[in-house]
């Protein structure tokens, strides 16, 4: 089926909705292609596993193979907003701004998926504007 199994956050479905959505992927046309350990090929996923929004892999590269996925299933398109938490939303401004544009273009408003706590975010390394503070001769935070 080209089903492949991630973090389980979403992040990717997200940007090939965003994509799709923004007319810049063509879903029926446009080739998946992930790099695995041979170990992590499975065939065992049961059918009916994907979600509307997962979107399966065409090709599977491998140390010692090149796997073209027979009967994969079919790739989605476009956001799937009855999915999309509001915390999600919150956090990508590009999803917003689309939400936003759509919901404008359609004249109505389009659903929230249900709450999620997410996880935590990674803490930005403010280095390169440390830097440029300190060579104008500001102080700056440890």
């Amino acid at each position: 089926t080209g089903a492949r199994v991630g973090k389980g956050e979403g992040f990717a479905e997200l940007e090939w909705g965003i994509l799709s959505l923004q007319g810049n992927l063509d879903a029926s046309q446009t080739l998946v292609v992930t790099t695995v350990h041979d170990d992590q090929v499975v065939d065992d996923i049961p059918p009916g596993q994907l979600t509307k929004h997962d979107v399966p892999v065409d090709v599977i590269v491998t140390p010692t193979r090149i796997i073209r996925v027979p009967n994969r299933a079919p790739k989605p398109s476009g956001v799937f907003w009855d999915l999309l938490s509001p915390q999600k939303l919150a956090q990508i401004k590009v999803l917003r701004q689309l939400k936003a544009e759509t919901e404008k273009k359609l004249g109505e408003a389009l659903p929230y998926g249900p709450d999620e706590v997410l996880p935590p975010t990674a803490k930005r390394n403010n280095r390169r504007r440390n830097a440029n503070n300190r060579r104008k001769g500001n102080k700056v935070q440890p």
